[in-house]
This record gives structure tokens, sequence and C-alpha cells, in this order.
């Protein structure tokens, strides 16, 4: 009777509901702008605020995504002016008087990226996050309606011939492809939709059906993508032991900007190099899918508390992205060893080129990957210069943290367990049994319970810490060791150099610094020699230790400074298998790879 009560109860709210319709369209796509009108029926009041998202979940940076709103107004259905008073930079009043209504608005989308917005005339990303407005004290559900270029080139006015016929998106489909519904605000600004002329690959993976969405033009062969991805899928699936995005989208765009991805419930915006599958390229592809796809699980629904109900207004703030970040960054390769996309050895050379990185970064003694984590919205996104000397990644941190856990945790039980465990536990605990997110204190109890023991002088050096890690005392476990490689033997300044040869960071202790050059500063000439290559070919000829002209621009006015470059005081080490390991070891190393 109770159940009968609530279904009927949840049927009457749904009934009175507002009815909220958006129509999107996009008559002039070269002039990046997206037309957009939403049509509101039966909502009650005579005023209303209406917001836009200022950043999107997955990119911890506020964005400021209304800047690109032009001219809002309203009417009602008699085409009589509406009031409308912008109340703050996100927010905008319209005063009704309890008229059904027409909110009317334009929004500029041109900025190229897995997290904004985009149109030309090629294809259009829509990005709800960044293009509409929802009002501010309700979560109903809302109808989108898609005009794309071709049904709306009586508008068009220009000369370019666009005929789109392609709309793909997790938004479930009304009575046609373009017509689509959202059930809730955060569906909303969690469902991005890809328009235009792509491909569509549909495989099932996962118990699912899932496609990936290839937009553009790239030198990828759909059928081996897609069999990798569908053993990806199965073996993430594995970890968890369910999977409960059905359908997915992989929304892939092949450019030649520079890569990244950004996860969502049901789907991923991934941004690609379209000559880069070629050899072995492809493999980075599908770690960026694997990385993508493992948040499903990892942020979109295990996630830590303030990621979930969202404030779009502001800031989120947690000290947990190096959970829900370095553990998916763990995972995306260590899934594709179990898969067989990287063999054993091959693994082993990334996981300790990895663990190099972290612990020979000079910003580890200065912030916690904790910090690291609270503070990603005014640092992780807006580096300069100097971030690197003074912070730590949560992503790559967190992924050696993440390999650290597992290898304790299978070290203290015996094999029994593995990180895997506490995945899975974590995920039935706090999501399928309460859909909420965990504190710190409740995601690290987890850990302790599958390691057995006390996990309170980690956190205190490693997590909340700035303490060096004591790296063989983990890896030990499973029959690893980190032994120093061969020395590099070359000049080293302790400067990042790019490609057309501007000094990108400057370490504070490295002769670069200490002989008084500077970020931002242009090379020229090396020992009087104007530079016809790169620098970084001509540093492989110095040696340490013999003085060295170096002859930069800096603001325009020509400078020559005396270098004298050492070798490198941070030695590469390598991890591989101890000589004689122990039957536990043997057994731990099983576990851990899966074998």
């Amino acid at each position: 009777m109770n159940m009968l009560l609530s279904l009927a109860l949840l049927m009457s709210s749904v009934a009175n509901s507002p009815q909220i319709t958006y129509v999107v369209s996009m008559p002039q796509p070269e002039n990046h702008y997206f037309h957009i009108e939403i049509t509101v029926k039966g909502l009650k009041g005579k005023e209303h605020d209406w917001f836009m998202p200022v950043w999107t979940p997955g990119s911890y940076l506020v964005r400021e995504f209304p800047k690109n709103v032009t001219e809002v107004r309203a009417w009602d259905l008699d085409y009589v002016t509406i009031p409308v008073h912008k109340k703050d930079k996100n927010t905008w009043t319209i005063a009704h008087n309890k008229k059904d209504f027409v909110i009317s608005y334009s929004v500029y989308a041109f900025e190229e990226s897995v997290r904004t917005s985009f149109l030309d005339a090629d294809r259009a990303l829509f990005m709800p996050s960044s293009t509409c407005l929802y009002p501010t004290e309700l979560d109903v559900p809302v109808t989108l309606k898609f005009i794309p270029p071709s049904v709306s080139s009586e508008f068009n006015l220009s000369q370019v011939a666009v005929h789109w016929k392609d709309i793909s998106t997790p938004m479930e489909q009304g009575s046609d492809p373009w017509t689509r519904i959202c059930h809730s605000r955060d569906e909303l600004f969690d469902s991005p939709v890809e328009m235009g002329n792509h491909a569509v690959f549909p495989f099932k993976a996962g118990g699912n059906d899932n496609y990936l969405v290839m937009t553009g033009e790239g030198n990828y062969h759909a059928d081996t993508l897609v069999d990798y991805l569908q053993k990806i899928i199965d073996e993430e699936t594995a970890v968890f032991g369910s999977n409960p995005a059905q359908p997915y989208y992989f929304l892939v765009n092949n450019t030649q900007q520079r890569g990244g991805g950004l996860e969502h419930k049901f789907s991923s915006a991934i941004q690609y190099s379209r000559d880069g599958y070629g050899g072995d390229s492809y493999k980075s592809f599908l770690a960026l899918m694997a990385h993508e796809y493992f948040h499903i699980w990892n942020v979109k629904r295990l996630r830590p508390e303030a990621l979930g109900p969202f404030d779009y207004s502001q800031e989120n703030y947690t000290t947990s992205l190096w959970i829900v970040e370095g553990f998916t960054s763990y995972y995306d390769d260590l899934i594709l060893q179990r898969t067989g996309i990287y063999s054993k050895d091959e693994y082993l050379s990334i996981a300790g080129r990895n663990i190099h990185n972290v612990v020979n970064n000079t910003g580890d003694v200065y912030q916690s990957v904790a910090d690291a984590s609270f503070d990603a919205w005014i640092k992780a996104y807006r580096p300069n210069e100097n971030s690197g000397n003074v912070e730590v990644s949560y992503y790559s941190k967190g992924g050696v943290l993440a390999m650290f856990l597992d290898m304790y945790i299978i070290g203290q039980s015996n094999g029994k367990y593995c990180l895997d465990d506490v995945m899975r536990a974590a995920y039935d605990r706090f999501y399928l049994q309460r859909d909420k997110g965990y504190t710190e204190a409740e995601f690290k109890a987890v850990l302790e319970e599958f390691a057995g023991s006390s996990l309170d002088n980690f956190y205190r050096d490693h997590v909340h810490g700035t303490l060096p890690l004591n790296v063989n005392s983990f890896v030990s476990n499973v029959g690893l060791e980190w032994i120093p490689g061969e020395a590099d033997k070359t000049a080293w300044f302790g400067m990042r150099v790019t490609g057309n040869n501007t000094i990108y960071s400057v370490q504070p202790d490295g002769p670069a610094a200490m002989y008084g050059l500077n970020a931002e500063d242009i090379i020229v000439a090396v020992n009087n020699v104007a530079l016809t290559e790169g620098f970084e070919t001509i540093r492989q000829t110095l040696q340490p230790g013999e003085p060295v002209q170096i002859t930069v621009v800096r603001r325009g006015l020509p400078k020559t400074f005396t270098v004298v470059p050492t070798i490198n005081p941070r030695p590469r080490f390598t991890l591989q298998p101890v000589a004689s390991p122990t039957e536990q070891q043997k057994m731990n190393f099983r576990k851990w790879m899966q074998e």
C-alpha cells in the first residue's frame, strides 16, 4: 500500500510539474551562435530565477559560461514582453506573473574542447551546462528539440552549404531523433550532444549497448578499436561486478588540437589527434577511453560527498580528487595490461615511469595530494611557469598512491584481496545501497578493512603530508624493486624548453636559475652560434661542467648568460622483478597482474 501511495504521489508530482521545452536552432552555424527558446507552461508564482552553471562537473574550474550569453528576453504566449532582470553573473529573474511564457537568448560557442560548447559549419557539440538556463528552485523533466542547419536552411542567409543528418547523445529520444528528454537537472547538465555528419559504430560490451561516435577524419581502424573497447569495458565491469551505463556513448572529436576527455554518467566527450592512431599510438587513445569509462563508476556514481548533488554556481570542494582521478589514472593503464593491450614488460615500464615522475617532482615537498585536490579550482587548471616547482598532480601522484595501496593490500592479505575488492565494496555501500557521497574517513575505512590494518600513517605522511615515498616498501609486496638505472651523463640545465626554443619553466635549484635564465626567455644562440634547430638537440652535444654561453631575447632585448650545466641530480630509477622472489611474492605478483 505504501509503494502504491508513493507511486501515486510521484505521478501526481510529475503531472503537476511545469512543462519546459527547449528549442535549439543554429541557422548560421558559421557564426557560432546557438539560438535557444524555452517555452514554459504551468509554472506557478509571479517570478522565478533562472540560472546557468559556471562550471561543469569533472572539470574543476569556474569557467563563467554565462559570459557567452547575449540577448536574454522573455514574452508571454500573447507576445507581450515580460520583464527580465539580471540578478547576478549567472542568474536572471523572469517576472511572468503566473502566465505561460517564452525565454529567448543566444550563446556564442567557439571553444573546441571537451568541456565547452562548439559550433561551426562542420559540427556542433552542445553542452547543456554551458548553454541551458534552468529554474533555480526546481528539478523537473525537460524536453529539447534540436533544429539542425539542414532544417533551418530557410533562415540561413550565408552561402555555406550545411546539411547535418546525425545526432548522438545519451539523452532519451522523444518523438523523433532530434527531440530528446531529460528527467532531471543533473541529467540535463550531464548529457552532451554531438551533431553533424559523424560515423557511429555500435557494439555490445559490459552487457550494454555502446556507441563509438567518431567526428572528423582520422587514421583509425574502427573494427580494431571496437574490439579493444569491448575488452576494456568487460574488464572494468568485472572490477565492480555490474555495469550501470545503458546505453553509453564515446563522443570522439578527431582534431589537430591537444587531446583530453571529460566523463559523464552515460557518455564521455573525447578529443584526440586525427593522426594519432598509427603504430602503437592507438594505445594512448585506448588508455584515454579506459580512463573516461572507468569514471562511470568512480566519480559519477561512487563519489566524494561534495561531488553530487552539485552546486553549479560555485566551487564544490573536496580533498579526494586524488581518489576519483588518481585511482582512475592507475586503473586505465592496469586495465590495458589485463586485456593484453600492454605486455607485462610494457606495463612495468609505464608503472616505473609513473613512479619516477612523482618521486622526482620538485613540487612534492610543497603540496600534498589532498591539498592539490582541494585547490584544483585555483591551481590545477591554471598552471604557470612555476607550477611544476611547487605543485603535484592529483592524477599522477594519486595514481601512484593507488598502485602502492593495491600492492600493500595484496601484501597484507597474502594475496587474498586487492584494490578491486575495495572499489567493489565502496561502490556497493556508497552508491548501490544509499546513492550518497562518501567522506574521506568512510573511504579510508574501506581501504583499512581490506588491508587489515590502520592507514593513519599513510594518510598523514602521503595524503595530507609531503614525506618522501619509500617506494621499495610498497613494490616489494609483489616481488618488485626500485633500483637506480643508468646515469644520465648529458648536460642538465634544470629548465624546460618548448619546441620554438622558449624557456617554459625553470627549476629553482638548477643551473638555469642559478645563472639568471628566466621562463619566457627565447633562446636564439648557443656559444655565439644562432640556433637553427631545437635547443634540446643542441643540449645533447654539451658537456656537464663546461661553461655554455646562451643568448636569449627577453622582453624584446637580447641578453647573454654564461651557464655551467651539471648532471641531473635526480637519477632515473627503474621498476624490476627481484632476482629471487619468495613464493608469497610470486603469488602476490600474479594477484596484482590478475594472472
